[in-house]
């Protein structure tokens, strides 16, 4: 097949890729469970993270009961009835099961949707398999997606109330269950999920299970990473001596439409430059220190608003909990898209229910294919070969520097 400009680029990154990533397995410990530095207490942990718009909630008495259930629910998953329910997660056939990134060759973490209407599914079976060994043969006491799914969006419409906030959620997309059969893992790298204006919301189920990483970054007393222009101040807090084409990249090109010219079009996803390091950007920062619960409760729910940096914890036994992305009622989820290249463009609309995601490495590998299309394509001239070279071997180099903060050798992701 005919090689396409983004193909090539990557081409050229390959070997760089691989082989820094066995550089970084060889210079790194990547043995702690913590990383980074952490608060000390679980009440310090729930004030930070509600201070960067996360909330953690408790099931309260009314709810006590539901979360027993959880807590059996995934106590039967797990270990009551583990072979027998691995079996239905691996026979699927309605394409609701996958795997998500963070996982090992002998511990997978599996994603089991449970999209609506759909009986034949492993996570209705499983709920199915569930009500019936245990005799809950009525409505009232079976445990169905529709009662976990009540569940949520009752802790977002409480969020909202405990926020002020003048809306309410009656929809849940993107559900799941997140089913890991043992340990240990080495925990997810950190990204973010493209959610605005919708909510993540993660429903622990398990006993002792550790919630989502939450980090907070370092912005090197400047403003966080958000288009061209921060990401060079930011570049230059850091004393980085950034090559005046590769500024000149961010800042003249920041703003164009990538589809509008043929050697970027496979990048229209990211519709600019600036567009993306709005979402994405401050995966360019460093960690500072991380935010997350040891052992939280089932029923416990973690709600993030905004694109927050986040990750599965490292574990060292099985876990499991619900997760789903809750939409407002106003919205139905959608976030309007201009594809302005100046020629009318048109006007889009994006369910940001998650699925696109961006870690730090993949935002800047891309981000790398781009650059170096601009200045193979349009920057390069006879007289500056030099200033190219080094131009590329300056993103390379933060490539190798991405890559060695890298906490698995693995580099799949869910995108």
């Amino acid at each position: 097949p005919k090689q396409t400009p983004g193909g090539q680029a990557r081409k050229q990154l390959d070997a760089v890729v691989e082989e820094s990533i066995k550089m970084s397995s060889e210079r790194a410990d990547f043995s702690s469970s913590s990383r980074y530095p952490c608060l000390n207490s679980n009440h310090d942990v729930v004030a930070e993270l509600e201070l960067k718009g996360v909330d953690i909630f408790m099931p309260t008495s009314d709810d006590s009961s539901l979360a027993d259930d959880f807590e059996e629910f995934a106590s039967f998953v797990l270990h009551v009835r583990n072979k027998e329910c691995r079996s239905i997660i691996l026979d699927d056939e309605n394409d609701s099961v996958g795997q998500l990134q963070g996982g090992t060759e002998k511990c997978c973490i599996f994603r089991v949707s449970f999209p609506e209407d759909t009986p034949t599914s492993a996570a209705s079976l499983l709920l199915d398999y569930f009500n019936s060994a245990t005799r809950r043969t009525c409505s009232r006491s079976a445990l169905t997606t529709a009662k976990i799914r009540q569940y949520m969006l009752n802790m977002c419409n409480r969020r909202c109330r405990q926020r002020n906030l003048d809306i309410e959620y009656n929809c849940l997309g993107n559900c799941m269950f997140i089913i890991q059969f043992g340990g240990p893992t080495n925990g997810q790298v950190r990204h973010i999920d493209n959610m605005i204006p919708n909510l993540q919301v993660c429903l622990y189920m398990s006993t002792n299970c550790p919630s989502t990483i939450v980090y907070a970054m370092d912005d090197q007393e400047g403003p966080s990473v958000t288009d061209g222009r921060t990401l060079i101040d930011f570049w230059h807090r850091q004393r980085r001596e950034t090559p005046n084409l590769v500024e000149k990249i961010l800042l003249d090109w920041g703003s164009r439409n990538l589809r509008s010219k043929w050697y970027t079009r496979y990048f229209s996803r990211w519709i600019s430059i600036n567009k993306q390091l709005q979402c994405f950007g401050r995966l360019y920062q460093n960690v500072e220190y991380q935010l997350g619960l040891a052992d939280a409760a089932p029923g416990t729910t973690l709600i993030a608003g905004g694109n927050e940096i986040h990750a599965g914890p490292p574990t060292s036994e099985a876990r499991m909990f619900a997760f789903s992305v809750a939409m407002p009622s106003d919205s139905g989820g959608h976030q309007e898209i201009n594809h302005n290249d100046g020629k009318g463009g048109q006007i889009d609309t994006e369910t940001n229910d998650g699925e696109t995601q961006y870690n730090p490495l993949l935002l800047h590998l891309d981000f790398c294919c781009i650059a170096y299309s601009i200045l193979d394509y349009e920057l390069a001239s006879p007289s500056n070969g030099q200033e190219i070279r080094e131009s590329k071997i300056f993103l390379i180099n933060l490539l190798v520097e991405v890559i060695r903060d890298y906490p698995t050798c693995g580099m799949s992701a869910r995108n």
